[in-house]
């Protein structure tokens, strides 16, 4: 397999960097999305509709387009709601539900309506039975519980939940003004992304899809939302590395830059050594996302704890170059940091996701 960025993807990065380098300032001091800047990505870049099929009014592009756009956003440590808007479309599309899906997906595809992905739970990820619960009573249903880690959940109209029910576990679109919903903040370390809970309480909501059919779309939009956070992920390294490698070279210590000292050498080295390896690691995810879905698994777990990995080092040496300015609240490098740090335990830190990788392996071995 040898995969290229075309041209096309190329001037789509262009178009999405030059919106950000000149609308991304400071994070918003109470984590909410940038509503001005959102409607930009969806009006001039159409951001939103990438990975939405042309029959639900999108683009009709894959994870490819859509990873270059995620790069761009790690890279600005941007605050907006594709990455939930993308989630909930997923699982939407997922559960086969076309009903569902012609009706809430135009206004989706253009920011127009905001949506959230309403999956993990206390203790849990998006592999566990959910507790919470759904009862279907004279043909409609009921869902009670709470879930945790609900990106861009306080600005949702709408939520993608998962539920067990009688026959297994399924899928739920519920309401954000429906009774019976509560939405809370969450405050986290990284101050470019708004983060909630949710508590359902008899919550009416409609099933997506077949009920007890819900496991497989988890377990598809999951390794499509890691190969998603490591382009995430790559972009957050590449913007450090630059950083560092800027200060590096006008910073004078002892009458020359800091760059021409070894130990400054030796760690940019090191971060782009790590850089190269997460891009190629990320493209080889979002190619395998629209090329060969069926080896995503392993591939999407490759490449979330080599980009993890990456942006980790990444931002800790950006911070190290910098010195004591570094570590100061109006330099931009502890954004990154504490972003990457969200990213890295979102669906999973690289020690459980690369359990999860043996595991499969060795299912797939005993299973030959």
């Amino acid at each position: 397999m040898r995969f290229r960025y075309t041209q096309e993807h190329d001037e789509l990065r262009s178009s999405v960097r030059r919106l950000l380098d000149e609308a991304v300032g400071a994070a918003s001091p109470n984590g909410g999305p940038d509503d001005t800047l959102t409607t930009r990505l969806a009006d001039e870049i159409g951001a939103f509709s990438i990975a939405v099929p042309e029959r639900f009014g999108g683009a009709g592009f894959g994870l490819v387009e859509l990873g270059v756009v995620c790069h761009e956003l790690g890279r600005a440590a941007a605050n907006l709601p594709l990455f939930s808007a993308t989630l909930a479309s997923q699982l939407l599309l997922a559960s086969g539900d076309d009903a569902a899906c012609a009706e809430r997906l135009p206004a989706l595809a253009t920011a127009r309506s905001r949506a959230a992905a309403a999956v993990i739970e206390a203790g849990g990820g998006w592999g566990d039975r959910p507790a919470a619960t759904a009862s279907e009573f004279d043909g409609e249903w009921r869902l009670s519980g709470a879930k945790t880690w609900v990106l861009d959940g306080l600005a949702a109209d709408w939520f993608v939940v998962a539920a067990s029910t009688r026959r297994g576990v399924s899928l739920f679109l519920v309401d954000a003004d429906a009774g019976g919903v509560a939405v809370a903040d969450t405050p986290t370390v990284d101050l470019s992304r708004s983060v909630a809970r949710a508590h359902f309480t008899d919550a009416p909501a409609r099933l997506l899809g077949v009920d007890g059919a819900g496991e497989q779309p988890l377990r598809l939009v999951s390794n499509r939302a890691l190969a998603l956070v490591a382009a995430d992920n790559t972009g957050i390294a590449e913007r450090c590395l630059a950083m560092a490698t800027s200060w590096a070279s006008e910073r004078e210590q002892f009458g020359r830059p800091i760059g021409s000292f070894q130990a400054i050498k030796h760690k940019l080295a090191d971060v782009q050594l790590e850089l190269e390896a997460a891009v190629s690691a990320s493209m080889f995810a979002l190619w395998t996302a629209d090329d060969q879905p069926d080896e995503l698994a392993h591939v999407a777990r490759i490449a979330a704890v080599t980009c993890a990995d990456a942006a980790q080092l990444a931002t800790q040496e950006n911070i190290q170059v910098h010195g004591g300015i570094g570590a100061t609240w109006e330099h931009p490098a502890h954004r990154y940091l504490r972003r990457a740090r969200l990213n890295r335990v979102l669906f999973g830190d690289p020690q459980e996701l690369l359990a999860d990788l043996a595991q499969h392996i060795e299912n797939e071995h005993s299973n030959a």
